[in-house]
């Protein structure tokens, strides 16, 4: 049996979710278009993507008609029953179509992935190409999300303090991925000598650059630790022969002491 699908007018969402069906069937796949939402209007198709118009033969991919912050993406993963990397991947997708850049406030830097593959469209590339090229990004992401995944198994052993905020892990595994997993205010990663204090980015106090002068009082050597100018970030690189001055315990109480002192 072989599937036509057609899509809105491409933008991130209808471009994961074409990706996605595709990974899916596969050779299934006989036709691909993104048309306007007009051309939709009139248009009868076995899967329709991110659009409320037209007929669906077998299943529609559409999030407008729902107040529900989701995505078309989302329902693919929904109705093919897909594992935690594409899970992964449409929650970024959905993230961006629902205007989550908003709440940053690095606006556009932020959005660069769907201004490119709108960019990719003044060049006067073709549909087929953009998603030629833009699945290759997509399957990277994926292989990623794989590992998080496997990764998460070993997290959950290393986590050696998770409460009030603060979250201490003995490794040095993602950080994009113990936030987005488990939400700490405050994520203390201590490894091979080295660590680090990271800020969760939807804080912004206590600065973590006064935690310099906190430490001091506390007569402890700061020599060759790094205190972010912006707060958000603190690290000791070490090794053999320069091992930090205190160790993981040491390192979140201090942190615990500091918070409580600064509360934000």
């Amino acid at each position: 049996m072989s599937y036509s699908v057609v899509a809105s007018p491409i933008d991130l969402d209808s471009l994961a979710s074409v990706y996605m069906i595709k990974r899916v069937l596969k050779d299934q796949i006989r036709e691909v278009k993104f048309l306007s939402h007009q051309e939709i209007e009139n248009t009868e198709a076995d899967f329709l993507v991110d659009t409320p118009h037209g007929k669906a033969r077998v299943y529609r991919f559409d999030h407008h008609d729902t107040s529900e912050s989701t995505c078309s993406a989302m329902k693919v993963v929904d109705y093919f029953k897909l594992g935690y990397p594409e899970r992964r991947f449409a929650e970024a997708v959905c993230w961006q179509d629902n205007a989550g850049w908003k709440i940053l406030t690095r606006a556009g830097m932020d959005n660069l992935l769907d201004t490119s593959i709108k960019a990719m469209e003044y060049t006067n590339k073709k549909p087929e190409e953009i998603l030629e090229f833009f699945s290759n990004i997509f399957d990277a992401l994926l292989l990623k999300f794989q590992r998080d995944y496997e990764i998460l198994n070993e997290v959950e052993k290393q986590i050696k303090y998770n409460s009030q905020g603060i979250m201490l892990v003995l490794g040095d595994y993602p950080k994009d991925l113990l936030f987005q997993e488990f939400n700490p205010n405050f994520l203390i990663k201590y490894h091979d000598n080295s660590f680090s204090i990271t800020r969760n980015a939807k804080i912004d106090k206590p600065n973590l650059y006064k935690f310099r002068e906190f430490l001091k009082e506390k007569n402890v050597d700061t020599n060759g630790w790094f205190f972010h100018p912006q707060g958000f970030f603190v690290g000791f690189q070490g090794n053999e022969n320069k091992r930090p001055p205190v160790d993981s315990q040491q390192l979140l109480n201090l942190l615990l002491e500091f918070v409580k002192l600064n509360q934000y």
